[in-house]
């Protein structure tokens, strides 16, 4: 079972201590990956997708594809947007890789955002919805 973000906040709140505090981050270390290489990984592993299979699909470089997994890259959001639909991620598990790579959840507000929410939730492929961007005379993934 997962903590409600406003629970562990409030345990956050109420530490006193840096024993406690070290406590408290082991704890959510465990829990809750940190890195977004860390992340990918299980949602490869829990979909019962390889990196290869996520390279395919994404269609981003190899190289790039394997150094974002393994640690050493930082995608940027199209990037994680496109491993998001290579791997047919819940638009909530899409949302928290951009969260973990600080690159700015997705918003409602914003029409390309918009298209790209449809398309996760749709289970687009990345030249669908590079299609649909282009319709609505948006830029397409990079």
């Amino acid at each position: 079972m997962t903590d409600r973000t406003d629970d562990l906040m409030k345990r956050l709140t109420s530490t006193d201590s840096t024993a406690e505090l070290d406590a408290f981050l082991a704890e959510i270390r465990n829990k809750y990956p940190g890195e977004l290489h860390t992340y990918l990984n299980a949602i490869l592993k829990e979909k019962g997708l390889s990196p290869a299979d996520a390279q395919k699909k994404s269609g981003i470089d190899r190289t790039y594809i394997y150094q974002i997994l393994d640690g050493r890259k930082n995608p940027g959001r199209d990037k994680i947007v496109a491993i998001a639909l290579a791997c047919e991620m819940t638009l909530a598990e899409c949302q928290r890789a951009l969260e973990i790579a600080q690159a700015g959840i997705l918003y409602p507000k914003n029409r390309r955002d918009c298209l790209m929410i449809y398309a996760i939730n749709k289970k687009m492929s990345i030249m669908d919805l590079n299609s649909l961007l282009e319709e609505y005379e948006l830029p397409p993934l990079d």
